[in-house]
């Protein structure tokens, strides 16, 4: 039964998609964090928002598109993201290639994840307070399954600059989206470089 739950759970990480699952869950923020915690509080305020703008289904794709391209780029760092996930291709890009890099990444994560967001209900997102990693704040959680199944759990690691947050990671059960986004990444450039990876994000999201 243990086997059987666990390959459950798998199969419910995969279809949400990683990034997604915790987009669906903080849609349904749940205050679980002791008072006073400013990282979790960001998150707690991000579910708020997500709420208002993403769970509306009356909207249309295109507007709930819009929406969560705002909460997205208020939110996420984009750039550092970006820097992460090209990795040591960075190096050798031009700062023309970089700035095309991050609009057009920020653009396929926008247009795939809004209308994934649509077919999710009934998730929710609890925060469990935040730490102190590796130069980061990680803001602890865990999504609960309406159909009672074992909870996931999400870290959100987030970038503080003058007492402001921004997101610069996902983990869920301990799969990385930027390190996973890396991977993906780095197996175009590493037969086509930058311009490869360009011209394929510019393929799959046109006239963005």
């Amino acid at each position: 039964m243990e086997r059987q739950d666990m390959t459950t759970r798998r199969q419910f990480i995969v279809r949400l998609g990683a990034f997604g699952i915790a987009l669906a869950g903080l849609a349904s923020t749940g205050r679980g964090a002791r008072a006073g915690d400013a990282a979790t509080a960001f998150i707690d305020t991000l579910g708020g928002q997500a709420i208002s703008t993403l769970a509306d289904k009356s909207v249309t794709d295109a507007e709930r598109e819009s929406r969560f391209r705002a909460l997205f780029l208020s939110a996420f760092d984009v750039e550092t993201i970006g820097q992460f996930v090209l990795g040591r291709y960075r190096r050798s890009a031009t700062p023309e290639q970089i700035a095309e890099f991050n609009r057009l990444y920020a653009e396929d994560v926008v247009r795939t994840y809004s209308r994934r967001l649509s077919q999710y209900a009934g998730e929710k997102l609890v925060t469990l307070g935040s730490q102190q990693q590796d130069g980061e704040i990680v803001v602890r959680s865990q999504i609960q399954s309406p159909s009672g199944q074992k909870p996931v759990a999400v870290d959100w690691r987030l970038s503080e600059t003058s007492g402001s947050y921004k997101i610069v990671d996902v983990v869920i059960e301990n799969l990385s989206m930027r390190s996973a986004q890396r991977e993906d990444f780095a197996s175009v450039m590493s037969a086509g470089g930058v311009d490869a990876l360009l011209a394929g994000l510019r393929k799959k999201n046109p006239a963005s």
